[in-house]
């Protein structure tokens, strides 16, 4: 088993008369890209300042690479950095002036030429080294938030919505960025989002929040392995479609919604269910798999 290098018991927070987040329990192991979702509001970054040692929590422990955050919090946070919400800069200045400030405060002393250099390549940003960042793009910022993060050679390293409000290509260049950083560096990630689509692509371990409490946590193969066989047909007419499918002995679960028919079908049986709903005379316009991760978070947290 893979060692768990972030782990919190029951942590939470309370304000007045609300609770932000209540007893989350996350177990991120090495080498994990680990999707932290839920929508807006959902406590996510609440959870990522307590897990930083940015806000104190009300209830609950954190445990990082095996040691208690609030009493041994150096030794914790050592091999740890992290972007919550977005990054800031000084926009009058270059990247590489960026950089240097940025790592004198959290190394102590002015990284090296060499070391802010191949750290900006990390991020795709070398030739862009001496432009100043009120001339990036907003997918460039949060590229460049990344490299300051990555300075002190971080294994884990946890980022706040990194994708919110970037461009389709802002997206692609983050998400191949969280890919390499796993790859190449061996880093892992903790990655805390709302956009489904993009953490799909990307995490290999998730959780999931909603109104402040965590719904379900494990390998995102497992979990989406509980629809694995439903599937989507737009064909018509729908009544028609719909009587056809209920009779098949090797379908089950047949429901009409607003996107089509759903049911439950083994992939192997797919064509012969095309071909039935064909010799009925029907229109077939697709046949889809029904297992996304949209689809199970959204049937999660409308449960929860």
């Amino acid at each position: 088993m893979s060692e768990i290098i972030l782990r919190t018991t029951n942590l939470g927070k309370h304000y007045k008369d609300r609770w932000a987040a209540r007893d989350i329990n996350l177990e991120v192991h090495r080498g994990d890209v680990f999707g932290f979702l839920g929508p807006n509001g959902a406590g996510k970054s609440t959870s990522i300042r307590m897990i930083l040692s940015l806000i104190k929590p009300t209830t609950g422990t954190v445990e990082l690479f095996g040691h208690d955050l609030f009493t041994q919090r150096e030794r914790a946070l050592h091999n740890v950095a992290g972007i919550v919400e977005k990054p800031d800069f000084y926009l009058y200045l270059s990247a590489y002036r960026n950089m240097q400030i940025a790592g004198s405060l959290t190394l102590g002393t002015t990284p090296e030429n060499i070391k802010i250099m191949e750290t900006l390549e990390t991020v795709g940003l070398a030739e862009r080294a001496l432009d100043k960042v009120k001339t990036f793009s907003h997918g460039m910022k949060q590229r460049l938030g990344i490299a300051q993060a990555l300075l002190c050679d971080p294994l884990l390293i946890m980022l706040d919505e990194p994708t919110n409000g970037l461009d389709p290509q802002g997206m692609k260049e983050v998400r191949e960025l969280i890919t390499k950083l796993t790859n190449d560096r061996g880093i892992t990630v903790f990655l805390s989002s709302h956009l489904l689509n993009e953490v799909e692509q990307v995490a290999t371990r998730m959780a999931i929040i909603n109104k402040g409490k965590m719904i379900v946590q494990g390998s995102v193969e497992e979990l989406l392995k509980t629809n694995a066989n439903k599937i989507l047909i737009h064909a018509e007419p729908v009544r028609r479609a719909k009587s056809v499918v209920e009779k098949m002995e090797y379908v089950g679960g047949v429901a009409q919604t607003e996107d089509g028919i759903v049911a439950q079908i083994d992939p192997k049986h797919v064509p012969a269910v095309v071909k039935e709903l064909v010799a009925a005379k029907c229109k077939v316009y697709s046949i889809q798999p029904k297992h996304s991760l949209e689809e199970y978070f959204l049937e999660k947290t409308t449960e929860s």
